[in-house]
């Protein structure tokens, strides 16, 4: 990839920081903000999931980081294959969004309109009061995604050098 190409992979942090754990998605971007290479991009997004549809148009690969309801423990990090799999159904009910995750996955799959590579890292939170911050179990999430993203990008585009 030279620097002329654009960007082929964006990562998305879903989610309002207002509102608790719900800002996680928008806490790990900030942790990954300055830290990604060349041809990565990251964008933040609230709670228009709709909007994914067009975020997320032109990459090839895209992450995205969400939080959902408490299914076992807050601060458990789920990762999961959303090109290949739907979003199961303990998770799909989590989402604070009016049109979430889930429906908007399935949406560009029944369009043709999802990535050839569409992973999310969903964390489970432990409160979404509107002006709580992030909960400790959370906060230490933040990071642990933050790197995993990082190591699964750099994974990527090491294999993508070797097949060029």
């Amino acid at each position: 990839m030279n620097s002329g190409d654009p960007p082929s992979v964006l990562v998305i942090g879903i989610g309002n920081p207002d509102r608790g754990d719900d800002g996680v998605g928008p806490a790990v971007v900030g942790r990954l903000r300055n830290r990604v290479p060349t041809g990565v991009s990251v964008l933040e997004r609230g709670g228009d999931a709709l909007a994914l549809l067009d975020n997320w148009e032109g990459f090839s690969t895209v992450i995205l980081v969400d939080a959902v309801a408490p299914i076992s423990e807050p601060g458990r990090v789920h990762r999961l294959d959303l090109a290949q799999n739907p979003l199961p159904l303990n998770f799909a009910p989590c989402s604070t969004h009016a049109f979430g995750l889930a429906e908007t996955v399935e949406l560009a799959r029944s369009l043709r309109k999802l990535p050839s590579s569409l992973g999310a890292y969903l964390v489970e939170g432990e409160q979404f009061e509107t002006g709580a911050q992030l909960s400790p179990a959370i906060g230490k999430a933040v990071d642990e995604v933050a790197e995993r993203i990082l190591a699964e990008i750099a994974a990527l585009l090491e294999a993508r050098r070797d097949h060029a």
